[in-house]
């Protein structure tokens, strides 16, 4: 969960327990004010209860990682009878340059497209064959590409990637951190872990 939200989440159930205080032991307002302020307080520890486990356990939609070891996907296909646009769920955990896991597993949620599904697919054959997947998200370098990406976090609506996809992402500011470039979505086999040298461990040991 990102710490913002937890942070203001204590926050609000901090200030909603000081206002209590505040009328209940220094104020001289009449009873039912007091008791006005204690149901406030108990409905905000309640909203505050239930908006908490809302959010745990939801897949982000933050940018991932730039490097990360591949654990488990969902491929959830586009229904036009109820007009979901579908998605594609990743649980990643973030690897350095070396293949060093550095992070905890995270989920992520990424919208739908075919070549990525097609992508995530194999990727998914190749870990149920016990293989490891190296994933790697990163701009293309492709100049129209690279604007359309901005044009969707400015919200402008729908813009064209003309890049290796050659597909359309749709901005509109809400989700606009998301993947808006396909091509920036890559998978290939995980290389082995990149150990240091015995002889520089020793020397660090002595």
């Amino acid at each position: 969960m990102n710490p913002l939200v937890i942070f203001g989440a204590v926050a609000l159930f901090l200030v909603l327990a000081l206002l209590l205080l505040s009328l209940n032991l220094t104020s001289l307002w009449k009873w039912w004010i007091k008791a006005a302020a204690i149901v406030v307080t108990l409905g905000g520890v309640i909203v505050l209860y239930f908006t908490m486990t809302g959010l745990v356990g939801w897949a982000s939609t933050g940018e991932m990682p730039k490097r990360f070891g591949l654990i488990a996907t969902r491929i959830v296909e586009p229904d036009k009878l109820s007009n979901l646009p579908g998605a594609i769920y990743l649980w990643v955990e973030e690897v350095d340059d070396r293949q060093i896991v550095i992070g905890p597993p995270r989920a992520f949620q990424v919208p739908y497209k075919v070549e990525i599904a097609t992508e995530v697919a194999s990727a998914q054959q190749q870990i149920e064959g016990g293989g490891k997947v190296l994933g790697q998200f990163a701009a293309t370098g492709d100049t129209n590409a690279d604007a359309a990406q901005t044009a969707q976090k400015q919200g402008e609506g729908t813009v064209n990637t003309e890049g290796n996809a050659n597909l359309q992402a749709n901005g509109g500011g809400q989700g606009a951190d998301r993947i808006g470039d396909p091509g920036a979505l890559s998978f290939s086999e995980m290389p082995p872990v990149d150990l240091p040298d015995k002889a520089i461990v020793v020397q660090m040991s002595q």
